[in-house]
């Protein structure tokens, strides 16, 4: 499937309306790149822009499998609390001076929640 490029907050909100605002979802697997790496001769090269794909399924016959590619990340905090539910009801998806904002909740207080800050974000279904 074609990625599809998020720019502007109508593009979130279309994606939004299309996967019912994540509800019913659940983050099932992500990748990690942070870039950095050990070249042949043994130097550090370091990269300071990682990406994540971020997978994420959904209980509906529509679009059940999403991955996001994450670019320019610069916070993404995973909360796997086990005494609550790693179900998603609403996540909360917003961009805010060039930054785009996902949270696993409507309530962006909630500390349980799995949450990422990035410059770049793209998504196509599976």
């Amino acid at each position: 499937m074609e990625w599809k490029i998020l720019e502007t907050q109508s593009d979130i909100d279309e994606l939004m309306q299309s996967l019912d605002n994540f509800h019913d979802s659940c983050i099932k697997d992500l990748k990690y790149t942070s870039g950095t790496y050990v070249d042949e001769d043994f130097s550090m090269i370091m990269n300071t822009d990682p990406v994540v794909n971020l997978f994420i399924q959904r209980q509906s016959e529509f679009m059940t499998t999403i991955e996001f590619c994450l670019e320019g990340l610069s916070q993404f905090h995973i909360n796997n609390i086990l005494d609550s539910t790693l179900e998603i009801f609403e996540a909360s998806f917003f961009e805010k001076e060039g930054n785009f904002y996902w949270y696993s909740s409507d309530d962006i207080e909630d500390e349980s929640a799995t949450s990422f800050i990035c410059k770049k974000i793209k998504w196509r279904e599976l």
